[in-house]
């Protein structure tokens, strides 16, 4: 039971990061509260490696290693700032659903990996339920039909990074991968900073806390209880355990940003989940 109760609660401080994000949009750009959250993880991280005195990893790990960390984190977390900064939290949490399924995608476009008819239906299914919900509607905000688009293509990064991350060799441990990936896209991250004018303003304590939270619970204790849940359960069952993650982003959207949740949105939702549930779509392909 406590792999269970592992699993969730590291899938529920996934599923509120959209949340934690919108609320230190108050007072710090997009890309603000990336670097933030970086280099807080990264510091801790490293505290954290030092002290267990991880060993580092080899140079053909090394490459991929910042191969991944560019793709699923300097720029995943760029583009997914700016996107969210366009559209709901309750609308992110919904696409979010549908990366396993861009996962395979990335597989049969660029690895050429085989799937079968029901994959196929599955990834067709899992697009008409996102075209339902990025669709222009009176409900949309202005402008969401970007921040839609931004996440979307960073379903796409996501897919890269899982390829990459699984051409790490084995012999290199998971807080290694995860240390040394975060330090890396910290880095690389840098340049991005003058795509966007930095903006500090109206600095507040759920601001602050938000970024805190982003670092601390979001990044790195959601690692470590999805990891840990793994050891007493399968992949496959932690996988569908992922599907909670819009069901826990709706309902923190609507009762902590009060974002009303449309009709439209449920519909494209589970039509969504369905599809990633008959394709298998897992992102472990």
């Amino acid at each position: 039971m406590r792999y269970y109760l592992s699993l969730i609660i590291g899938i529920l401080f996934w599923s509120s990061s959209f949340i934690a994000s919108k609320i230190a949009y108050t007072s710090f750009s997009p890309l603000v509260v990336c670097m933030f959250r970086f280099v807080i993880s990264s510091v801790l991280m490293s505290i954290i490696g030092i002290a267990a005195k991880k060993e580092r990893p080899s140079n053909h790990d090394l490459k991929y290693i910042v191969l991944s960390a560019i793709a699923g984190i300097t720029f995943y977390f760029a583009i997914e700032n700016i996107g969210l900064s366009l559209t709901t939290a309750s609308n992110a949490s919904l696409i979010g659903a549908a990366y396993p399924v861009m996962t395979i995608l990335v597989g049969i476009c660029v690895y050429r990996m085989r799937i079968s008819g029901r994959t196929m239906l599955g990834i067709i299914i899992a697009i008409i339920g996102v075209y339902i919900l990025t669709a222009k509607s009176t409900e949309s905000i202005e402008g969401a039909w970007r921040g839609d688009v931004l996440l979307i293509l960073d379903g796409f990064l996501w897919g890269f990074y899982n390829f990459l991350t699984q051409s790490i060799s084995k012999e290199c441990d998971t807080y290694t991968i995860s240390w040394y990936q975060m330090v890396a896209g910290c880095i690389c991250f840098i340049p991005l900073l003058f795509l966007q004018k930095p903006v500090i303003q109206n600095v507040s304590f759920s601001s602050v806390a938000a970024i805190l939270y982003l670092s601390a619970a979001c990044t790195i204790a959601a690692s470590f209880l999805y990891n840990y849940g793994l050891r007493g359960v399968s992949a496959k069952t932690a996988v569908s355990l992922m599907n909670l993650m819009p069901v826990f982003g709706l309902f923190f959207s609507a009762t902590i940003l009060h974002e009303t949740i449309a009709l439209k949105q449920i519909l494209g939702g589970l039509i969504v989940l369905f599809g990633v549930f008959l394709s298998g779509g897992s992102g472990e392909v």
